[in-house]
């Protein structure tokens, strides 16, 4: 039996940045989507999801250029087949996970990513590509090929696995990150988190609203060090916010890095970007809910040194930075406060390295 696990990411720095080709800060967790194959005497491809109660059977001779909306088994062939990769023999295949899903934490890129590296690892090809390099299959199969909103984020997150700062600018780079505290409590609040339409919708209202600053800055680049009080009169009223929490969420961004990166980094001051990264969200894209704002009062109350969204947003979960010492009193507290599921979680391995 051949077995691959790709993990569930959490984006700590950048939410709504990856699609604006700004940087990301993002790293993979100890939640998984599990992939089991077993070869079988046909051509074909039987799926069976556990989690689901779902089966599916996929002819190897089926069209790789057709296919639904948002099936990635198809789409991810499609893109290893471009590369070279194709199976030749048949497989029975379980799926299962223990990520909350529509809660924010990826799980769709997680499946995309160890689809692709299941695929990879049972036709001998796993050591020809980098982990960069699937996470960017990842995100061909999963959103150039889907036409979606998304950015790269997720998959790269996912395929890399550890803490990484992504350029989301340069395709397959990144620079690998050690936190200063092991661990991360997430809690869900049990509503899912936004759908992809309404992510396309920020997506396009925010380049709407750079459009509008380079009509008139036509060298406007938002790696600046100005204000965006000297760009903002630019920008249609219903647009503003949007184009403030872009900007907000960069320096934001670049301040978390260079704390991450000192030579001691400093826990208070990486969570109190945290909180600030949130209210960005909760203010200006108003992303929030009053499922998880309520969460988020419940964990700074009870000792969490920074929280925030995560993902898209609309529902979904939170993450916060526990103080040492804290993790129980915040999860009993986020348990109070409604959350469905709380549970501490550990930076993990990426896909690659786990299979």
């Amino acid at each position: 039996m051949t077995t691959v696990k790709a993990p569930a990411r959490v984006c700590l720095f950048g939410d709504h940045q990856d699609y604006l080709g700004l940087p990301v800060i993002a790293c993979a967790i100890n939640r998984y989507i599990t992939f089991k194959a077993e070869p079988n005497e046909t051509q074909a491809l039987n799926f069976e999801f556990i989690d689901l109660k779902k089966t599916r059977t996929l002819s190897l001779k089926e069209d790789l250029n057709s296919f639904e909306p948002q099936d990635y088994i198809k789409s991810g062939l499609k893109v290893l087949d471009k590369v070279g990769v194709q199976l030749s023999k048949g497989f029975d295949i379980e799926i299962s996970g223990d990520i909350p899903i529509n809660a924010g934490l990826s799980s769709s890129s997680a499946f995309v990513v160890g689809w692709l590296t299941l695929v990879l690892k049972l036709t001998d090809h796993l050591d020809r590509f980098g982990s960069a390099e699937i996470g960017h299959m990842a995100y061909q199969a999963e959103v150039e090929e889907h036409g979606q909103a998304g950015g790269k984020m997720d998959q790269y997150t996912s395929a890399i696995g550890g803490t990484i700062y992504i350029n989301t600018r340069v395709d397959k780079t990144f620079e690998p990150l050690r936190l200063p505290f092991e661990t991360l409590i997430i809690a869900s609040s049990g509503v899912p988190k936004t759908t992809l339409e309404g992510l396309r919708n920020l997506n396009e209202r925010a380049h709407q609203a750079i459009a509008q600053v380079k009509a008139h800055v036509p060298d406007f680049n938002q790696y600046t060090h100005h204000s965006a009080d000297n760009f903002v009169d630019h920008v249609a009223d219903d647009l503003k916010d949007i184009f403030i929490a872009a900007y907000g969420n960069y320096k934001n961004t670049r301040a978390a890095f260079d704390c991450i990166q000192g030579q001691d980094a400093d826990i208070t001051a990486i969570g109190n970007l945290m909180n600030e990264h949130h209210s960005i969200l909760k203010d200006l894209l108003k992303i929030t809910t009053p499922e998880i704002d309520r969460l988020i009062s419940a964990a700074n109350k009870a000792g969490a040194l920074g929280a925030k969204i995560v993902g898209s947003g609309g529902g979904g979960c939170i993450a916060c930075i526990p103080s040492e010492g804290k993790e129980e009193e915040i999860m009993n507290a986020l348990r109070d406060a409604g959350a469905v599921e709380v549970f501490e979680a550990r930076v993990s391995k990426g896909a690659k390295d786990l299979a």
